[in-house]
C-alpha cells in the first residue's frame, strides 16, 4: 500500500477520508496506527505553520517514511500553504499532496497561484488542493477572522480554469472549536457539488460538526475531512492524565506512548464512520 497521492486516496471507496493533523513523531504514529487498525486509508496532514518551525523538516521526513512503510494508502499532504515557496518545500521532502490556499486573494490571484503550485506540482505525480471561500477561526496560531462562504458562481470558473485534485469549501465549518452550535449551508453545498463534477470536495474545521453533519455532508459529495483540533485535545488530555497518575516519575517513554494510542483510538473511529458509518444515518 504506502504512500499515495490525494488523487488516488479519494478514489479508494465512495465515503470520504479523514485528513489529521501531525505535529510531532508520535501524533503521526497514532494516525497512522488508527488507519490500520481500522484497515482504511487515511491522510497524515502537516499545516504550513508546523512544518516551517525550526527544525521541523524532520517531522516531514518522517512523515513520508511512515507512509511508505503502512499497511494501508496514505497520503502525505501539506495544509493551508499561502505560498509557492512551502509547496515547493514539501515537495522537495516527498509529500504526495499540498494544498494552496488563495483563499484570501481575489478570484483572478487566486487562479494564477494555484495554476503555479499546480505546473510544478503534477510535474512529479503530486496532487493539489485549492480553496475557495474562507474559514473564520485559529489554526496552529494563525487566525482568520471573517468567513467567507464559497460563491458557487465563482466555482465554474475556478475549475474552468485550474486542474486541481480537491477543492477545499466554505459553508459554514471553521477552524478551531465551534462557538455554539455550527449551521452548514448544506444548500450551499449541493449547488456547488453540481457545478464540481468531478472535482471532490473538501470540508476543513471538522472538529465539533455533529455526526449527522458529516453524514449529510458526505451524502452531498464530501470526499475529504479534516480534523486538526481533535487531535491536539487527544493528544494534549492524554498526556495530561497520563502524566497525573504519577507526577514525581516525569515520564517521557509511557506518556509519548499513551499520546499515541489515545489518537490511533479518535483516528480509527472517525475513518470507520466516514467510510461507511455515516449511511446509517442518511
Amino acid at each position: 500500500m504506502g504512500l499515495v497521492t490525494l488523487k488516488e486516496i479519494l478514489k479508494i471507496h465512495d465515503g470520504a477520508v479523514g485528513a489529521f493533523s501531525t505535529y510531532d513523531q508520535y501524533s503521526a504514529q497514532g494516525i497512522i496506527e488508527g488507519a490500520e487498525e481500522a484497515g482504511l486509508p487515511v491522510i497524515l496532514m502537516i499545516g504550513s505553520g508546523p512544518l516551517n518551525k525550526p527544525g521541523n523538516d524532520y517531522v516531514g521526513q518522517i512523515m513520508v517514511q511512515l507512509a511508505k512503510e503502512a499497511s494501508v494508502p496514505v497520503c502525505v499532504f501539506l495544509d493551508h500553504s499561502k505560498d509557492y515557496k512551502t509547496c515547493l518545500k514539501a515537495i522537495k521532502l516527498g509529500f504526495s499532496a499540498v494544498m494552496i490556499d488563495g483563499s484570501h486573494l481575489s478570484l483572478e490571484e487566486n487562479i494564477a497561484i494555484t495554476n503555479k503550485v499546480t505546473e510544478a506540482a503534477q510535474a512529479l505525480g503530486v496532487s493539489v488542493e485549492a480553496e475557495l471561500g474562507a474559514l473564520a477561526g485559529i489554526e496552529d496560531g494563525e487566525e482568520v477572522k471573517q468567513a467567507k462562504m464559497t460563491d458557487p458562481t465563482h466555482v465554474e470558473e475556478f475549475l474552468g480554469k485550474t486542474d486541481v485534485d480537491g477543492l477545499a469549501v466554505s459553508i459554514g465549518n471553521a477552524h478551531g472549536l465551534y462557538k455554539g452550535e455550527p449551521k452548514l449551508d448544506f444548500e450551499r453545498l449541493q449547488t456547488i457539488a453540481g457545478i464540481s463534477q468531478d472535482v471532490p470536495l473538501i470540508l476543513h474545521g471538522g472538529t465539533g460538526l455533529t455526526l449527522a453533519q458529516f453524514a449529510k455532508g458526505v451524502e452531498l459529495g464530501i470526499k475529504k475531512i479534516n480534523i486538526g483540533t481533535e487531535v491536539k485535545k487527544t493528544y494534549i488530555e492524554a498526556f495530561i492524565n497520563t502524566h497525573e497518575k504519577n507526577v514525581s516519575s516525569y515520564d517521557m517513554v509511557e506518556i509519548p506512548q499513551a499520546c499515541k494510542k489515545a489518537v490511533a483510538k479518535m483516528v480509527k473511529e472517525n475513518l470507520e464512520f466516514f467510510a461507511n458509518g455515516w449511511r446509517k444515518l442518511i
